[in-house]
């Protein structure tokens, strides 16, 4: 058998994977959560790829816990795949790992979610909050309520 095939028989596929990397490329999502009275306490960041895991306050596919900054905190969920996600937050600010809300259920910790979503009497749904995860080093901006 001649060594230039051999060569160019395992070169090819090499080439076609750096070149196509298909389904399996890697993104780097980064939130940026900004309107923090104060940097006191942490954020809770829950990062939902499904309606189910969205609704299900316990168990997010991913979550973080983030130091605030200048009255702003910034999380990085790296190794996602391409798809759906949605992320809700709040600031516990007293560190009691409890989203904090008076006797009438009113919030009384700041929060927010993805495409700044607001809900009514209650978060906002999963289509409200979804977005698309297609590009690595993509930035989400929340703002806090």
């Amino acid at each position: 058998m001649n060594i230039r095939f051999i060569k160019y028989f395992f070169l090819i596929p090499l080439l076609t994977v750096m070149i196509y990397p298909g389904d399996n490329q890697k993104s780097r999502l980064i939130v940026k959560i900004n309107g923090l009275k104060n940097d006191q306490g942490t954020v809770k960041v829950a990062l939902c790829n499904s309606a189910a895991n969205y609704k299900d306050d316990r168990s997010p596919y991913k979550a973080a816990i983030i130091e605030i900054r200048n009255q702003q905190a910034i999380a990085v969920f790296d190794d996602l795949q391409a798809g759906n996600y949605a992320i809700k937050a709040f600031h516990d600010e007293n560190n009691n790992d409890d989203f904090d809300t008076n006797f009438l259920g009113i919030p009384k910790e700041d929060y927010g979610f993805s495409n700044n979503a607001k809900g009514l009497f209650g978060p906002p749904s999963w289509e409200a909050t979804k977005f698309i995860l297609n590009k690595n080093d993509q930035v989400i901006e929340i703002n806090f309520n």
